[in-house]
């Protein structure tokens, strides 16, 4: 109702700046603390237009105070740690190297670089470095799909010790991720005694993100690998396929099309285990459609059909 009432007049108070894409992407907000941000927003250009209009009343004092007690704090949350904000070309270089088929190591490693100089000009700290092994991670996984094992090795080992460097100093969600993702990573192109070693820590530093950040999608999404992924009688194929249906199905974690395409694709590989191949393959093309050029995706329909 208020909206309504003051949208005209507010246009000559000035209209709100825009909301860079980071706050709805990855930067650690929750959808309560955007919505918050909204109402915040909403209740200075009312209160501005009280002002402008020479209205004091108990109204204006009220909506003051909602805004400096109430909103403000809450809000000023989701900026705590954890709260990483990832440069759009970083996500740019992510989905290049999923959606990699017809795509070269020269290409990536100059998408690689154009990000590295980025995070290296615009962050410092632990923030700078858990960019840079994600960076890391994002083309270890496109020399694995080129079929470069060797390469993608070398950077899911960089991209463990950057995190393992961070991580004694400070506790970051985001980095338990990164660390957790490229150790899932190695488990499966490294021999086997390394997955006996070191697969346990995948759930472990899992948990510990969501200690953190409980709505942290990806974290949960890595835990739950555990029972999707390992062959039987290691994985739990029931419970696995639980925890996907509230991924994907509810809105308890925060996700963006990389940790929908991970689930999706978990899903489907949880029922060709289960021997179901028409859902497995009505999932793997599910998972197409985010990403329609993805290499592991595309190799392994055929072996279904």
């Amino acid at each position: 109702r208020l909206t309504l009432r003051y949208a005209q007049r507010a246009a000559s108070v000035g209209a709100p700046p825009a909301f860079p894409a980071q706050l709805f992407r990855s930067s650690g907000y929750t959808a309560r603390q955007i919505g918050l941000v909204l109402l915040r927003k909403m209740l200075q250009y009312v209160i501005l237009f009280d002002m402008k209009e020479k209205i004091f009343c108990s109204r204006t004092f009220f909506l003051i105070v909602v805004c400096l007690v109430v909103v403000l704090p809450v809000v000023a949350q989701g900026a705590g740690a954890g709260a990483l904000a990832y440069p759009e070309s970083y996500f740019s270089f992510r989905d290049a190297m999923l959606n990699g088929r017809g795509k070269t190591a020269p290409e990536f490693e100059s998408q690689y670089a154009t990000v590295v100089a980025e995070v290296e000009a615009s962050k410092s700290g632990w923030e700078r470095d858990v960019l840079l092994a994600g960076c890391d991670y994002v083309l270890g996984r496109a020399y694995r799909y080129l079929g470069d094992t060797k390469k993608a090795i070398m950077y899911f080992d960089k991209a463990i010790e950057i995190c393992k460097e961070v991580l004694k100093k400070h506790e970051v969600a985001e980095a338990y991720v990164v660390y957790a993702d490229a150790i899932s990573q190695n488990c499966s192109i490294k021999p086997k005694t390394y997955a006996m070693t070191q697969g346990a820590k995948i759930k472990t530093f899992a948990k510990k993100a969501l200690e953190l950040d409980p709505r942290y999608g990806a974290a949960k999404y890595l835990e739950n690998s555990q029972n999707i992924f390992p062959p039987a009688p290691f994985n739990d194929l029931k419970e696995g396929m639980k925890n996907l249906d509230i991924l994907l199905d509810t809105n308890q974690f925060r996700m963006d099309e990389y940790d929908v395409y991970s689930a999706l694709s978990a899903r489907a590989y949880g029922y060709l285990q289960q021997g179901k191949k028409e859902d497995a393959l009505y999932w793997y093309q599910k998972a197409l459609e985010l990403y329609p050029d993805n290499v592991a995706v595309l190799e392994i329909i055929p072996t279904i059909k």
